[in-house]
């Protein structure tokens, strides 16, 4: 057989983020191939059209490859709160996009300053290469996306949020507000059951009660049948 595939995952498929805010979206690489770096090649796309494979391999921002990729030796570490300085070359910044490997199976694209403009979807991808006469041959190809939605800033002036909003697990979402939704639907049938039993009950007390005054009242009240008179 060939080799065994391997698998790119995400730690989430919706993010929302506020309009002025850096945010960096993750991917994982999950299978045989997760640790030998020198055969994947990694790289993100971007579409703002819905393609969920970023079929026309549209570059983040207009920043190419060569200046995405202008340090890949290098062992980035990802901003905090967008508060440190980055650590790449100019060009890649000045546009505020970084690329950022932690050769752990994970590698993040790290967008800064978001506008409306960055909303659509991202697609990371992994390209498994096999050197043949010195030239590399993509032997296997995998890839995950992330939307991301950019909320307006507050007053419509597009000044940003001032708390910053972190990507939010969709899958954690959506569970939550399943169970909510089933809460709500059940609760209605489950006050129903109890009414209904309660009404059952008080019908119950209801005809014991008439029952138990209906023998009283033959006690107090005897009925005496007439002798007739010789």
């Amino acid at each position: 057989g060939g080799p065994a595939a391997f698998l790119i995952t995400t730690p989430y498929s919706l993010c929302i983020c506020p309009e002025g805010q850096n945010v960096t979206l993750t991917c994982r690489i999950s299978g045989p191939l997760a640790d030998r770096h020198d055969l994947l090649y990694k790289t993100w796309y971007f579409s703002s059209n819905g393609d969920q494979n970023c079929s026309e391999k549209k570059h983040i921002r207009n920043v190419t490859e060569k200046e995405l990729h202008r340090d890949p030796g290098r062992h980035h570490e990802l901003p905090g709160n967008g508060t440190q300085k980055s650590p790449l070359g100019e060009q890649a910044s000045h546009h505020g996009v970084e690329f950022v490997s932690n050769h752990h199976g994970a590698f993040h694209i790290v967008v800064m300053n978001l506008t409306l403009q960055d909303s659509g979807n991202y697609c990371c991808y992994a390209v498994e290469a096999r050197r043949e006469h010195g030239k590399p041959h993509a032997q296997q190809v995998a890839h995950g996306f992330v939307e991301l939605q950019i909320q307006q800033g507050e007053g419509g002036q597009g000044e940003p949020l001032p708390a910053p909003h972190p990507c939010q697990d969709i899958t954690a979402a959506a569970l939550a507000t399943g169970a909510c939704i089933v809460g709500i639907l059940c609760l209605p049938l489950i006050l129903l059951l109890i009414y209904k039993q309660r009404q059952a009950v008080s019908s119950r007390r209801a005809h014991e009660l008439v029952r138990m005054e209906s023998s009283a009242q033959g006690i107090e009240n005897p009925v005496f049948e007439a002798v007739p008179s010789a």
